[in-house]
């Protein structure tokens, strides 16, 4: 989530570090230690290298449109030896780098901004994960003023719920992770 890169949105679409207790949204996932989870459009692996610690017998893919991020994500995964987490480019934002029926839960933090088919996206992911998988969005408050993306660009709860729903998920969960930021949870 946090970003120092200036990319077109990366600026405007990740919040500062700090902003978001990582330990928080880590307690609230249905994730276990074997798990293989996808961390799409993962930043500069914010979330991947603590999703990388918690499913220590399992693996993450950290996945991105913006080679920068993955380069700074690699460094860390590096700097403190975490062998278990991946990073791959996403060059077809229209068809995710994962087989079917691979994953056994994924994160999306604030896809809606980074992606230029949202929709597109959340089937790709649902095509991902395996039955019963599960899938974590985290998006910008829609009246959160103080920082992130234009309000205009940001997503409700309830129309991001509908989305993913549309989509062919279930709707498991709603936290308010903040001010900043509310997570769903998903399942197949």
């Amino acid at each position: 989530m946090p970003s120092t890169t200036t990319t077109k949105n990366d600026r405007q679409i990740r919040p500062e570090p700090g902003d978001l207790d990582i330990y928080h949204i880590m307690s609230l996932l249905p994730a276990m230690p074997y798990h293989e989870i996808a961390d799409v459009y993962c930043g500069e692996g914010t979330l991947s290298v603590p999703l990388g610690k918690l499913v220590y017998r399992g693996k993450v893919t950290a996945l991105d449109t913006v080679k920068k991020n993955l380069t700074v994500t690699r460094r860390q995964l590096r700097n403190i030896r975490l062998t278990n987490v991946k990073a791959s480019h996403i060059s077809d934002e229209s068809v995710l780098p994962l087989k079917d029926e691979s994953i056994d839960g994924a994160m999306a933090s604030f896809f809606v901004q980074s992606s230029a088919k949202p929709d597109r996206t959340l089937e790709e992911i649902l095509r991902s994960l395996k039955k019963g998988g599960w899938l974590a969005l985290i998006e910008w408050h829609k009246n959160f003023e103080e920082s992130g993306p234009p309000l205009s660009k940001r997503i409700t709860p309830e129309k991001c719920r509908t989305m993913a729903e549309k989509s062919g998920f279930r709707f498991y969960m709603r936290h308010d992770l903040s001010d900043m930021a509310y997570m769903l949870l998903l399942r197949k």
